[in-house]
C-alpha cells in the first residue's frame, strides 16, 4: 500500500526531473537547440545522443508519476524500455567523448596556441566522469530493480547528471563564466542535492547508502575537474586516448 506520504515522492520526483530537464534546456539552446534546422556544428552521434538522453529523462518524469497513479504494471512495462535505452545512452556518451577528443585535435591543429594537447586532455574528465558513472547508476538501478527505494535513487541519480552539462552551459552563455568555473558551481550543485537527499533519508530513518555511493562518485569526479592539469589525470587521460579512442 502506498501512503500519502510516499506518492508525494515520487510526485515530486517528477517535478525534480522537469526542473532538471528545463535546465538542459537553457543551457543547450544557444550552442545546439537555436541551430534548428541546420545544427552546423552537430554530428548524427550528437543528435542521437541528445534524442537518447532526452529520452531517457522524460522515462525518469512518467515513471515515478505512474507508481503515483498506482500504474505498477505499466510503470514495469515501460521500465524495460531501460534495458535497451541504458546500454545505447552509455554507448554514445563514449562516442560524444571520442568526437570530442578528435574536433580538439583539430581545432588545435588549425588553431595553435588558443587550444592546447594539455586542455584537451583536461577536458576529457567531463566526457569519462560522466559516461562511467551513468553506466555505474544505471546498472546499480538495475541491478536493485526489486528493491523500489534504491532503484528509484539510482535512477535519480542517473538524471542528475544532466545538471552538468545542461546547467554548466546555461551558466556559461548567460553570465559569461568559463568552462572550469561553471562546471565547479553545478558540482557542487551536485554534491549539495546528494548530500540533502542523504539527510533526508537519514532523518526518516530509511537506507541512506544509496545516495552516499552517489555523493561518493560525485565528490570524486569534482576532485578530478579541479586537478584535471595534474600529471596524474594528463597521464591517465593521455593513456585512456591512445588505447579507446
Amino acid at each position: 500500500m502506498i501512503t500519502l506520504q510516499a506518492k508525494d515522492t515520487y510526485r515530486l520526483t517528477s517535478v525534480f526531473m522537469i526542473l532538471i530537464i528545463a535546465g538542459v534546456q537553457w543551457g543547450f539552446y544557444r550552442p545546439y537547440l537555436s541551430q534548428f534546422p541546420t545544427f552546423t556544428n552537430a554530428t548524427p552521434v550528437i543528435h542521437i545522443h541528445g534524442a537518447l538522453l532526452m529520452g531517457w529523462m522524460m522515462l525518469l518524469v512518467i515513471q515515478p508519476l505512474l507508481i503515483n497513479f498506482k500504474k505498477v504494471k505499466l510503470h514495469r512495462s515501460i521500465g524495460k524500455i531501460s534495458w535497451i535505452l541504458g546500454p545505447m545512452i552509455i554507448i554514445s556518451m563514449f562516442l560524444v567523448g571520442r568526437g570530442s577528443y578528435w574536433r580538439g585535435l583539430d581545432f588545435i591543429s588549425q588553431n595553435p596556441g588558443s587550444f592546447t594537447a594539455s586542455d584537451n586532455l583536461a577536458v576529457m574528465v567531463l566526457d569519462i566522469r560522466g559516461f562511467v558513472t551513468f553506466a555505474i547508476f544505471w546498472a546499480l538501478a538495475m541491478a536493485y530493480r526489486k528493491n523500489s527505494g534504491s532503484h528509484m535513487r539510482y535512477m535519480i541519480a542517473t538524471g542528475l547528471l544532466a545538471i552538468g552539462p545542461g546547467v554548466g552551459r546555461g551558466l556559461m552563455a548567460t553570465f559569461d563564466l568559463s568552462l572550469h568555473s561553471a562546471l565547479t558551481i553545478t558540482d557542487v550543485l551536485d554534491l549539495l542535492i546528494a548530500g540533502v537527499f542523504i539527510g533526508y533519508d537519514f532523518a526518516r530513518k530509511k537506507d541512506s547508502k544509496p545516495y552516499l555511493i552517489v555523493f561518493t562518485f560525485f565528490l570524486v569526479g569534482a576532485i578530478l575537474w579541479q586537478y584535471c592539469y595534474s600529471e596524474f589525470w594528463q597521464n591517465f587521460a593521455q593513456g585512456y586516448a591512445d588505447l579507446l579512442y
